[in-house]
């Protein structure tokens, strides 16, 4: 019986968004911990976990004394390495206590030990309505699998609930629910759960790729947005925005043409700046499109992103598709770009450093590049009046393209 699935675009944010937007571990603030009975337990306010829970006889002995070793050894390496002040090999063994989960039980889980009652699709459809039940309410669930005997969750808790208490309600409504269904009694679900706080947004995609490569078999398909095209990508529209900049550079450029007398290498400089900051911004298109539900990780190779055969285009501002630079100040206002990524802007707009890149995200099928021919004065007066201009400054700041005389 293949598991049940459901995974949902979810938005690139880390903080400042919508408040069900995935937020991510924060360095900078507490981190609650403590150990159960078994594993490890990390808690933070406003943090996204990937969890797992399972049945009670979903695992063999033969896992849980293999990982009860490991447990003990990394345990006594952590206290030990604490005790002596050597905090990089005490943070090494507490990231090999996380992973030991993984390489144990993760692996045994995926095995189908046990009796596997949440194969039965009237089993998992009572743990998926569960699930479901305060989505958006008390909880955000970005992706989901409910496997033959365990169930991922990518979930953030919202407002004063508190992953515990979430977990706590789902376990508690669905084994009794269970029992009743298959007229049982006894433990339905092993008390201890594994949970891991999501740390950034390539983490995230991680995480939800897992959960996909669950659902590559599930007769259940995908939970998608509302609607999808023939090859199960999302067809809703989204839009985003980005700003991505190179620091340094000029800096360097500059001190090596000065110091060493060498222009050619300070020109290098600039370029390979320039082509990390497109490279960056590739990279944050490709995971908005992953996030958003119409692309798979990994799905094109090089040559076909070169091609740009994905769906979505960035236009950016000063380009062919978007020649007005006075778009850049409402993008960097919206996404606090100065803040968050140090790149500021002039007051002819443009970017510093020399090395940044800024643009729109459309996702639509049909959104494709274009270039806007020259304006003739009829256009500028229209473009003037909505952007409450003069036509005076209209002219000033699209020079560049106007098909008349001003």
């Amino acid at each position: 019986m293949a598991p049940r699935t459901a995974t949902v675009p979810v938005a690139q944010n880390n903080s400042g968004g919508a408040a069900n937007s995935p937020t991510f571990l924060n360095e900078f603030e507490s981190i609650e911990k403590w150990d159960g009975s078994n594993l490890p337990h990390w808690r933070q306010d406003e943090a996204t976990y990937a969890i797992t829970f399972r049945l009670a006889d979903s695992l063999p002995k033969s896992a849980l004394t293999a990982y009860a070793a490991d447990k003990e050894h990394y345990t006594k390496l952590r206290d030990k390495a604490l005790k002596n002040g050597e905090l990089e090999l005490a943070k090494d063994a507490t990231k090999r206590l996380f992973e030991s989960f993984s390489n144990h039980l993760e692996q045994a889980l995926a095995q189908g030990y046990g009796d596997c009652i949440l194969a039965k699709p009237e089993i998992a459809g009572i743990v998926e309505q569960s699930l479901l039940h305060f989505d958006d309410d008390r909880y955000s669930i970005y992706s989901y699998v409910i496997a033959a005997n365990h169930v991922h969750v990518i979930v953030k808790p919202l407002g004063e609930n508190v992953l515990g208490d979430i977990l706590h309600a789902w376990k508690s409504f669905t084994a009794h629910a269970i029992n009743t269904k298959l007229n049982l009694t006894g433990d339905v679900w092993k008390k201890e759960y594994y949970h891991h706080i999501i740390r950034d947004q390539d983490d995230l995609l991680n995480q939800r790729d897992y959960i996909l490569r669950h659902a590559s078999t599930s007769k259940f398909g995908l939970r998608q947005p509302e609607k999808s095209d023939r090859d199960g990508h999302a067809t809703n529209d989204f839009i985003g925005g980005f700003v991505v900049g190179i620091h340094g550079a000029d800096e360097w450029s500059k001190q090596v043409e000065e110091a060493e007398h060498d222009p050619y290498k300070g020109i290098m400089i600039k370029a390979i700046a320039d082509r990390l900051a497109e490279a960056f911004a590739e990279l944050l298109h490709h995971r908005a499109r992953v996030a958003w539900g119409y692309e798979r990780p990994n799905e094109f190779n090089h040559n076909e992103l070169i091609k740009e055969i994905y769906r979505g285009i960035r236009p950016a501002p000063g380009y062919p598709s978007q020649p007005d630079h006075t778009e850049k100040p409402p993008l960097f206002e919206l996404l606090g770009a100065s803040e968050k990524t140090g790149v500021e802007l002039t007051e002819s707009c443009a970017m510093h450093p020399g090395a940044a890149v800024s643009g729109l995200l459309f996702s639509h099928p049909e959104s494709h590049y274009f270039a806007v021919s020259e304006l003739q004065e009829d256009q500028i007066k229209d473009y003037a009046e909505r952007k409450e201009w003069s036509q005076e400054k209209a002219e000033r700041w699209l020079g560049p393209w106007l098909g008349y005389n001003a």
